[in-house]
């Protein structure tokens, strides 16, 4: 009995090792996911910001430049020109204004597949070369024909480094295309942009992964908890029992595997900057954490798990299920007898409530009463007709109808049943729509 005691023992350490490993894995996993999708989507959101500013940028130098100048240089395409210093002066100063790596002037080749430049403002030390090509394809050179406005992948140069271009249409006097204006950001400050978002969210996935580390240990220490409750209560003889606790364990276990997702969403939400809809957020969640409060408001351990699994089922078939205080141990009634007035009650009244032509609700109350215990359970549905209240707890017989190869009629012959083992009483009341099942149990004192 020892060793077979050990071999157990080492069994459950080994499967708490394999989940904390695991648990860690995917916390390690989903942080790493986490922090790369960020770095790319702030990465995303400040290049299309630079690539906005940048087309701005090149549309209002171009509106701003000394056509008539351009078109004179153009003429006489060289340096040593009134003209081409007017032209360079006047990008100087804009690429000053704008802060941009260059802004220049280029003339679209006559075959429409790239341009050159004829004039730009550079970084101190670097010279132009009028007519040295630059980085214009066809596609961008056909939306600047049709007046609109374009910005480029990244750039990537050995000799001008790592930038973003973007171009808009400079146009003369009588609105003919003269070339284009074109404009270049530099990225590097995207890139620190990137590393400093990276960095302040650390903390906040740090945070993350803990408390879903600690929320494992909560959880395996609830699980633990969960089976020596259910065991001194029902005992060994109600182990069938117990398959509605690891309902509750896989709920719990759901719960923990969508809260990193829920964070994420919550702080992406809080971040954006959209506090109504991360407040909409939180408020459904409420709404969903609302089964946690059958622990607090169901003391029997077996009720509770009971509870919890039929309230599980209700949800799914779109019925409100309601339960009021139950503080009471009911120390007098063994626990399977329990379950099987309850749950077939329960099951009962769900499936009538599945037929309600209009509101579907389960109202449940479990109490003590002097010397008695009082269990009440109501629905909506079809009402029970006099015929029926007279052969209701015969076994076999049913208000439904049963579908082929399955038997009905036995549940409530198991609660008549159960009721009477402990001398106690059924009610039923049927009314406008409202169904109401009443069971007393005396209570004796030793």
């Amino acid at each position: 009995m020892v060793e077979e005691n050990m071999v157990t023992s080492c069994k459950k350490n080994n499967r708490v090792l394999i989940i904390l490993l695991v648990s860690g894995m995917l916390i390690f996993t989903m942080t790493c996911v986490s922090i790369a999708a960020s770095y790319y989507n702030t990465i995303q959101s400040v290049r299309l910001s630079v690539a906005n500013q940048s087309m701005k940028a090149a549309s209002f130098v171009a509106s701003r430049l000394d056509t008539g100048a351009y078109q004179s240089f153009l003429k006489k395409p060289v340096k040593d020109t009134e003209a081409f210093r007017r032209l360079e002066q006047q990008l100087a100063e804009a690429r000053e204004q704008f802060g941009a790596l260059y802004i220049y002037i280029s003339k679209i080749d006559a075959d429409l597949q790239g341009g050159r430049v004829m004039a730009a403002a550079l970084p101190p030390g670097q010279i132009l070369q009028i007519g040295e090509p630059c980085y214009i394809n066809a596609q961008q050179i056909s939306l600047i024909k049709s007046g609109q406005t374009y910005y480029s992948d990244i750039i990537s140069d050995p000799v001008y480094g790592e930038y973003m271009s973007a171009g808009a249409p400079l146009l003369g006097e009588q609105g003919q295309l003269l070339g284009i204006v074109g404009v270049d950001m530099d990225l590097q400050s995207v890139n620190s942009i990137g590393s400093d978002v990276v960095k302040r969210s650390l903390p906040i996935f740090l945070f993350q992964g803990l408390f879903v580390a600690v929320l494992v240990f909560v959880i395996l220490g609830l699980q633990r908890w969960y089976q020596r409750e259910l065991k001194a209560a029902v005992g060994d003889a109600e182990q069938t029992y117990q398959d509605e606790l690891r309902s509750v364990i896989a709920s719990i276990r759901s719960i923990r595997h969508d809260f990193v997702n829920h964070m994420q969403v919550l702080y992406g939400l809080i971040e954006c900057g959209y506090f109504d809809k991360a407040r909409e957020y939180v408020q459904s969640l409420i709404k969903e954490t609302k089964v946690l409060d059958i622990t607090v408001r169901v003391s029997h351990p077996a009720l509770m798990v009971l509870f919890h699994t039929k309230w599980e089922q209700a949800k799914s078939r779109h019925i409100v299920m309601q339960f009021a205080e139950c503080p009471d141990a009911f120390e007098q009634i063994p626990s399977i007898d329990l379950v099987k007035i309850l749950s077939n009650l329960i099951d009962n009244a769900m499936e009538a409530a599945a037929g309600a032509s209009q509101e579907k609700w389960i109202r449940i109350s479990c109490r003590q009463e002097e010397n008695e215990y009082v269990f009440e359970v109501e629905n909506t549905g079809p009402d029970i007709s006099p015929e029926q209240m007279d052969k209701l707890f015969e076994y076999g017989f049913s208000t439904k109808s049963a579908s082929k190869g399955t038997t009905r009629g036995a549940g409530l012959c198991i609660v008549s049943g159960a009721v009477k083992k402990h001398k106690g009483t059924i009610q039923v009341q049927s009314n406008a729509g409202i169904t109401k099942f009443t069971v007393r149990l005396p209570i004796r004192y030793s």
